[in-house]
Formats: C-alpha cells, structure tokens, sequence
C-alpha cells in the first residue's frame, strides 16, 4: 500500500468509525423515545377511555337518579292522597301531568275499580293491557311475599342493594359526592314536604290538582333506587316506621305487544285498596336527555338505548356499526334492558401516536445526517486526490516546460557560438546557421506565448481584440511562414480553401495561435502519416452573414476513444511521461479550446476517415 492509499484509508477510517458510533447512538435513543413515547400514547389512550368509562358511570346516575325522582315523586303524591280525592287527582293528572297515561285504583285481589269498561280509548288500552294480567298476578302479592321484614338490620337492607349494584361498583365511586348532595337535597325537601302536610288545608273540587314535573329532586344515595326494595328510606322517624309496615309500593315493568310499560302502584296504611299510575314512558325518555352530557370533547359520542336496541338520545360522534367502549346498564328494577353507550372513536386512537413517526423521521434525520459527513468526507477526498494530481501534473508541466524551453535555448546557444568564433566559415552553413536560430527563436516564442495564454486564460484576464478579416488570406500568410518548418518535420502541407472570400469577425493573435498549435500538435504525433490539411469553408447557412469552419486533419496515429475528449483538458497527454518520443506540455490543445470558446466558436475532435485525426474549428 502506497503512502498516499495508507493516508486515505486512515482518514477514511477516522471519519467513518466516529460516524458509524454516532448514527448507531442516535438510533438507539430513537427506539427509546419510540418507546417512551408510545407508552405516552396508550396511557393517555387509557385515561381517555376511563374518562369515558366515568362519564358513562355519571349518565347512568343520573338517569336513574332522575327516573327514581320521578317514580318516587309520583307514588308519594299519590300516597299522600286522602280516599276520596283518588279519582280527581288522578283525573287532573291524566289531563295535565305529561309522565302520567293512565290512573287506577284496584281491589287487592287484582280487580280493577278505575278505570272504568266506558272510559276513555286510553283506559280501555289500559284495560286490555293490564286487567287479566293484575287479576291473575298482582304485583302487589308478589311484593308481600318478597318484602323485607322490619327486624331486618341495616346490614341486611345494605346487603339487599348491593346485590343489584355490584355489576357497576367500580365505576360509580367517584359519584358518591354527587349522591351525598343529592341525599342533602331530598333530606331537605322532605323535610319541607312534611311541614307543609302537616298544615290542615280545604281543597275544593274545582281547585287544580297537584301537577308532579320530574326531575323535581334527587333521591340521595339510592343510584338503583333502594325505594324498590325498601318500602321508605331508612332516615325515617319511629312513627314513620310503623307507617311502613303496612304501606307498600312498588313499580312494574311489562312488555306488552313488543313494548314496554311502567306500571307504579301504593297501597297507603290507612286505604283498604291500591292506586296508582302507568307512567307516559315517551315524556320520561324525553327528561332522560338532560342526563347525557351537554359538553364533551372530541371523537367521543353518547347515546342512550331502550330494551330492544333503538337509539332514544345521542350527543357526540357515534361510528356506525361500531363497539362502544363502554356499555352500562340502568338498574332492573326501573328500566330493564336499558343501557348508555360510550364511544371512543378512532379520531381520537389515532392522535394518539405510538412513536413510529417519530422515529422514522428521527431515523432519516439521522441518515441524512450520516449521508452529509460521509458525502462531505468523499468530497475531502475527492478534492484532496483532485489536488493531488493536478499537484503532479502542475510539476510534470514544470519539467516539461523547461525541457521544452531547454531545447530551443540550447540549440540557439549552440549555433550562436559556432558563428561567433568564427568556426563556420561556409557561406551556405552560416545562412543554415542563422535560419535554425530563427526558427527555434520562433519556436521559444510560441512556448512563451502558450505560457503567457494559459495564465490569462486561468486568471480570466484575457482579452480579444475583435476585428473584420479575410480569414482566407491570414491563414494564407500564416502557413507561408510555418510551412518549411512542417517540411522539415516531414509534413506536406495542403490547403482546401473556398473560392471566394470568407469575411469573419474575430481576433487575428488568437485564431493564428489556435491553428498553429493545431500544426504544433500535428508535426509532433503525425509526422508519420507526411502531410496535413488545412481546410477553410463559410459556416453552413452563413455565406454572406459571417463565420467560418476551419478544420486541420493529418493521417497520424489518432486518438483512443478513452483520450478523446480528455485531450482537451489541461496538463493532459496521451504519453505523460518525460522520457515520452514526443516532448510537449500538455496545454496546447487546452489552450487551443479556450482560446475558441471565448471568441464564441467551438474546437472540436473527430477521427478521419482513413485513418488520422480532425480538428474542427468553428468560428461565428
């Protein structure tokens, strides 16, 4: 391995390890932030769904919160009715109360006192729906048979609850403060009920009945409406206690043709029969709405379902066909088979990332970064390598330039010597003498100027001198003079020259040096083939408005198509060697296509046909 390969090899090695080291790094903090990231994600996937799970919790008390304000309101009212006020009451309330369809009164064996076979269309649906089935089967029976003794403790009625509660217990808890208000509310309006039953009151028939429009107030604590289970709270005085043991209440539900009816029935301690009411379950799914949320946030969705799947109230997205994300039922014992959804949608598992994006685009971040430094290193190197050789072509045109300067130089002193000590005393041989020291002094100049045109060229100080000429004639004059040096170098010269005229614009200095290191070029590698051409014609289409081609062909060797466009290129030889047959300096062609370029023209090679080489020049 070469000390130059040896460096290469070492600073590709100090630049490709640290690299390497740190792409490596960077992609395993990527995974780790992908991760981090990702457990970010599901858990605020998570705490979405929990939130959901609570508010779906909090719709559902409130629902049965607002469905026991209802029942119990009803039923108290109805209790709360002396024996001969029943009917009117129950009268005013199927005219005026929304949440009341039909009043009744019945025997406690199931037979109907009110409503009567000629009452309304109303009461005789209520007649066919309900009349066999409280005669075979009345609730209030099944009610004495499943009533919870008065010496039960309070454990006892805790446990009875909870056992209709348990299916909910996890995600109601963050709802008992809500309930302890509530049970402060109710408390107080009780308490205010029975201050204002207390106070004896006339009421005459014309007067308006009590109107009950729920949601009044809460029932506190009792979420699956205790009131169910229980015949009264358990917050009730002694002599209420005893009330309660002969009063009983209770609400039914029926499916009747594929629907489904609230049945609320009270028999008061006092009443030898039992009243109540088939509540309007179409106004109570209308106060049911209030209990879904009014605000939520995004991609979520509520909705509220009756027993047989149908939608009754629904705020949010809601995707179609799709799960919920949560699913509770209302209690039993007020509406069976009733359930509130909440939905999660997919807008929302989407925002939430799991660090893929982010690591792909820290990850092309990172290879684009790695692609910059080790593009950057492979342009140091290129660039150091590019210096390098033109390092060494610089110092190969050095040598070149002064072997080339040498020969003239040393060919002059030689001859210049002779005659000045008088050692050639031949008339012929001294003209010979003095003819050579021209021609090499010729030759010296062209180097010089070669020399002087690639540093102006270079630096982009050169300047053209532009002129009208006869190109026909300067190339005339000018192979005049160069053509006994081309015979000595064994070259014969023809020229194809137009008839006529041929007018350029162009600079004389710099299309006389063009076409001379075209000869240069051609007496030095071509001088095998013994003659050269030079060509002059009108550019194409150009007869009369100016431009011209002119074109230099020999019958050498050629250039190999690897050197063919290569050979315009500075510092460059096909032999680049200092022992090569030929000296040269690599820049005359160079020159040549700069020089041809800045006048607006073109240089250009083509092999001949036969054999040899064409140089083109092309001038506008």
């Amino acid at each position: 391995m070469s000390p130059t390969s040896r460096r290469i090899f070492l600073y590709w090695l100090l630049l490709l390890v640290p690299t390497l080291v740190v792409a490596a790094a960077a992609v395993f903090w990527l995974r780790r932030e992908q991760a981090r990231i990702g457990a970010q994600g599901t858990y605020a996937l998570e705490s979405r769904r929990a939130a959901v799970a609570a508010r779906v919790a909090l719709v559902v008390e409130n629902a049965e919160l607002l469905v026991g304000d209802v029942q119990a309101g009803l039923l108290d009212a109805l209790a709360a009715e002396p024996a001969d006020r029943v009917d009117a009451t129950l009268d005013a309330w199927e005219k005026d109360n929304p949440l009341v369809r039909v009043g009744f009164r019945a025997t406690e064996n199931g037979r109907l006192l009110r409503p009567g076979a000629n009452a309304s269309e109303e009461a005789r649906g209520f007649l066919r729906r309900f009349g066999p089935w409280l005669r075979e089967a009345p609730p209030w029976r099944e009610a004495d048979a499943a009533a919870v003794p008065p010496s039960a403790t309070a454990e006892a009625l805790a446990a009875a609850v909870a056992r209709d509660k348990a299916e909910r217990e996890a995600v109601t808890q963050n709802t008992s403060q809500i309930q302890s208000a509530r049970r402060d509310v109710q408390n107080l309006f009780k308490s205010r009920e029975t201050v204002a039953r207390s106070k004896p009151a006339a009421v005459a028939p014309s007067s308006s009945p009590r109107k009950f429009d729920a949601p009044a107030t809460a029932i506190a604590g009792q979420s699956r409406m205790e009131s169910d289970a229980i015949a009264a709270p358990v917050d009730r005085t002694p002599a209420a206690d005893d009330q309660a043991e002969s009063e009983r209440r209770g609400w039914t539900p029926r499916v009747v043709d594929g629907r489904m009816h609230l049945l609320g029935w009270v028999k008061p301690s006092a009443a030898a029969e039992v009243r109540g009411v088939e509540l309007q379950l179409a106004a109570l799914v209308n106060r049911l709405g209030a209990a879904l949320p009014a605000e939520y946030a995004d991609a979520e969705g509520y909705l509220l379902r009756d027993e047989q799947g149908r939608v009754l109230h629904q705020v949010g997205l809601v995707p179609r066909g799709g799960e919920p994300t949560v699913r509770l039922p209302l209690a039993r014992s007020l509406l069976p088979g009733w359930t509130v959804e909440g939905y999660l949608g997919e807008a929302a598992t989407s925002a939430v990332g799991d660090g893929r994006a982010f690591f792909w685009i820290g990850l092309v971040l990172v290879a684009i970064f790695v692609a910059a430094v080790l593009g950057g290193g492979s342009l140091l190197v290129w660039q150091a390598r590019r210096s390098e050789a033109e390092a060494a072509q610089k110092t190969s045109f050095v040598a070149n330039v002064s072997h080339e300067f040498k020969t003239p130089l040393t060919t002059i002193r030689l001859y210049a010597e002779l005659l000045e000590q008088g050692r050639v005393t031949d008339a012929a041989k001294t003209r010979e003498y003095l003819g050579t020291i021209g021609r090499e002094t010729q030759r010296l100049a062209r180097l010089v100027n070669n020399a002087l045109d690639f540093s102006r060229l270079e630096q982009g100080r050169k300047r053209y001198a532009l002129e009208s000429l006869e190109l026909g004639a300067v190339l005339n004059r000018l192979l005049d003079t160069h053509e006994p040096r081309l015979a000595e170098a064994g070259l014969r010269l023809q020229r194809e020259f137009a008839s006529g005229p041929v007018p350029v614009v162009t600079d004389r200095d710099a299309v006389e040096q063009i076409v001379l290191n075209l000869l240069d070029n051609a007496a030095k590698y071509a001088a095998a083939g013994g003659e050269v051409t030079v060509a002059l014609a009108p550019a194409l289409g150009r007869a009369h408005g100016g431009g011209a081609s002119v074109c230099v062909r020999d019958r050498g060797p050629g250039v190999p198509p690897e050197h063919r466009e290569r050979i315009f290129a500075k510092f460059h030889r096909v032999d680049d060697t200092l022992t090569a047959e030929k000296g040269g300096t690599g820049l005359g062609l160079s020159i040549a296509r700069q020089l041809a370029r800045g006048l607006g023209g073109e240089l250009r090679f083509a092999p001949r046909a036969g054999g040899g080489a064409e140089f083109i020049l092309e001038l506008s």
